[in-house]
């Protein structure tokens, strides 16, 4: 159930699940996806105008099998610091040689890292603010490590795109908070941090990177901050009446997706999907899309390979397998890659396949 504050117009869902359940054991791997690579190393490239050098410390919030922070050192050979609750990821990290604590990030593990590691020039959270139940912890314990002038960069799915078009996949167990600009700053006011600049990054069907730094800092604050909480406000991200709107878009959305795979399955098609990812699982199971329609399910994630979907028990194989499966049509759940999947599976597309690009409407792309 998605709830909606009438105070501060913050989103978020009741049922908050046990978190060691979810991400002690994560197969979501950061490495796997050559389009997150590509905004991890835009990322990098500003670093060098922010002064990070051979001296600097960096710690990343959520560092998961450590790609970011090992292109990081490798750049700027600098100290750099992960911390992470996945068990399984911390042999990952580690060989790529980026040190990584195996615990949830929050205020008493921030005090334990400033007695042992100092205060940071860099911290990192991105694509964790949403997961998490209470937010505020991270941020004051960013604010606990932080140094006078450092910079805190927060990279969060925004509220606009997912409302705007429709992605209502983004709504499920492991998504918490769904965040505006207006709620990032409204973090950073209760724990001492202020945002100075933003930028619109094509990462999860549209976000927001945030830049924060603390309040008594002399870091001066960008236009774009507020022509973007003006762009909330004009699409209506803070009324009632707009978020009904979206459940109603919402329904009728699953109406025309189970009716073209229905359609297709009557035609006598075979049906797979692409992207065994947690957003995906959600829209199958929102649309009733379950094994009776779809035949496989195809991702890189050798972690999901071999394993079935929860709840639609699809079984998950390598892309590989594509042309030997016969599929004609391939439903993109990973639909935020759509550009890097289409490009990897140009075979699957000259021999006559079709993709079926879920949002903002259902339509089938292909030759």
């Amino acid at each position: 159930s998605l709830n909606f504050c009438l105070k501060c117009k913050h989103l978020q869902i009741s049922e908050i699940l046990n978190q060691n359940v979810l991400f002690k054991n994560y197969v979501w791997e950061t490495g796997v996806s050559k389009s997150n690579i590509d905004l991890i190393k835009d990322l990098i490239s500003k670093f060098k105008k922010y002064g990070v050098k051979k001296g600097s410390q960096i710690l990343e919030i959520a560092s998961n099998d450590g790609t970011l922070l090992h292109l990081i050192k490798k750049k700027y050979k600098c100290f750099v610091l992960g911390v992470d609750p996945a068990k399984n990821l911390k042999s990952l990290a580690e060989k790529k040689n980026v040190k990584s604590l195996p615990y949830f990030f929050d205020f008493r593990l921030s005090k334990k890292i400033k007695k042992k590691y100092d205060l940071f020039d860099i911290i990192i959270a991105r694509n964790v603010i949403a997961h998490v139940p209470k937010p505020n912890e991270i941020f004051e314990g960013v604010n606990k490590l932080l140094n006078d002038e450092g910079i805190f960069i927060l990279e969060v799915p925004h509220l606009l795109n997912i409302i705007k078009n429709n992605q209502y996949d983004n709504i499920f167990h492991e998504h918490i908070g769904f965040h505006s600009l207006k709620s990032v700053i409204d973090l950073g006011n209760r724990n001492g941090l202020r945002i100075f600049d933003v930028e619109k990054v094509n990462s999860q069907g549209g976000s927001i990177r945030c830049f924060l730094c603390k309040n008594h800092s002399n870091k001066k604050s960008k236009n774009l901050i507020n022509k973007l909480i003006n762009e909330e406000k004009k699409l209506g991200l803070f009324s009632n009446n707009k978020l009904i709107n979206f459940k109603k878009k919402i329904l009728l959305h699953i109406k025309l997706m189970n009716k073209l795979i229905k359609k297709l399955k009557f035609e006598k098609k075979k049906i797979s999907i692409y992207g065994a990812s947690g957003k995906g699982q959600a829209l199958l199971q929102y649309c009733k899309l379950n094994n009776n329609l779809i035949d496989y399910a195809f991702d890189k994630s050798k972690k999901k390979q071999g394993c079935y979907t929860p709840g639609t028990n699809i079984l998950v194989k390598n892309p590989k397998d594509i042309q030997k499966s016969k599929t004609e049509y391939l439903l993109l759940l990973s639909w935020n890659i759509k550009e890097e999947i289409i490009k990897q599976e140009k075979n699957f597309l000259k021999s006559g396949g079709k993709f079926i690009v879920p949002f903002p409407s259902p339509r089938i792309i292909g030759n």
